[in-house]
């Protein structure tokens, strides 16, 4: 979603100014703290919900609907609410719901992901692509009890295959910096563990924030150091540095956004499988990024 809404915010003045957004609820609060455009809520838990959403959109008058998603059922959901003009890619057997498809890959052939994902939502939404490091960033008002933190999110919902496993030790070699550890419940184990290699220093606030918290404390920190995640896209997208930690998935398909970020990846002759498990098992596409090469990293974009 922020690797999108980057390509919407770098529209042409005329464009932004006849766009509405429709974001998932439970990123609508997120969406309004980092741009300006207005949101129609997508709610989608039951059919009344998301029959009132459709009711939404279909009183707007709206002439064209941009599918960034690339799923059967968001252009479902356009076709239902009778946008004349419904633009996508053709994937997931959808062609027929739409009235402009464009080709399955447009950017990368074969699926091949040679091509960061920005560039295909630029041709989705018919506009000149930008590369993502060329992104400035926006202002995020920071929360002041972390000021100079080194912030980690050592999470990532999609799978082992993303959960990069030398946090701890790199907070050992971080020994100047208080460290505040983001995430969700679920990353609270992988929390802890950075905790007890430096319990004076690190701060777990896993399951503790919103999103919109999420992004002050980012927009706070000195960087940020994260799997191939969606706070990974977040810290870019606000442009704090970052360090964002590659397994089976490449950052040339993903990097974070921004001209203080880096993707660090070593990849294995397997790698990029996109698997959210290793179907050998040993998750070295991970392990060969080392804490030390991390760390000179950090001091390559931070000093």
């Amino acid at each position: 979603m922020l690797l999108a809404l980057s390509v919407v915010m770098r529209l042409p003045e005329s464009r932004r100014a006849q766009t509405t957004l429709l974001v998932p609820v439970q990123m609508s609060g997120l969406v309004r703290m980092l741009c300006d455009l207005p949101v129609i809520e997508y709610r989608r838990s039951d059919a009344d919900n998301r029959t009132r959403t459709v009711n939404a959109v279909r009183g707007r008058g709206f002439h064209t609907m941009y599918l960034l998603p690339f799923s059967f059922s968001s252009a479902w959901f356009a076709m239902k609410t009778g946008i004349p003009v419904r633009r996508g890619l053709s994937r997931e057997m959808r062609r027929f719901l739409l009235t402009d498809p464009l080709p399955r890959d447009v950017v990368n052939v074969n699926n091949e992901k040679l091509h960061h994902i920005t560039h295909e939502y630029a041709q989705i939404l018919d506009t000149p692509f930008s590369l993502p490091e060329e992104w400035n960033g926006i202002t995020v008002i920071p929360d002041k009890n972390h000021i100079g933190s080194i912030v980690y999110c050592p999470g990532a919902s999609y799978g082992p295959a993303k959960k990069w496993p030398h946090f701890p030790a790199l907070a050992l070699l971080q020994d100047r910096y208080k460290i505040v550890v983001l995430g969700s419940s679920q990353d609270s184990e992988s929390a802890q563990e950075i905790v007890r290699m430096a319990p004076e220093r690190v701060t777990d606030l896993t399951g503790r924030t919103s999103l919109n918290e999420v992004a002050a404390i980012m927009s706070s920190a000195r960087s940020v150091v994260s799997n191939d995640s969606g706070l990974m896209h977040l810290a870019g997208y606000i442009g704090t540095p970052v360090v964002g930690l590659f397994g089976s998935t490449t950052p040339v398909w993903t990097r974070p956004l921004g001209k203080k970020s880096i993707g660090m990846y070593v990849p294995e002759p397997c790698s990029p499988c996109f698997d959210k498990t290793c179907r050998y098992n040993h998750y070295r596409c991970l392990g060969n990024t080392t804490p030390t090469a991390v760390l000179e990293a950090l001091e390559k974009l931070c000093g």
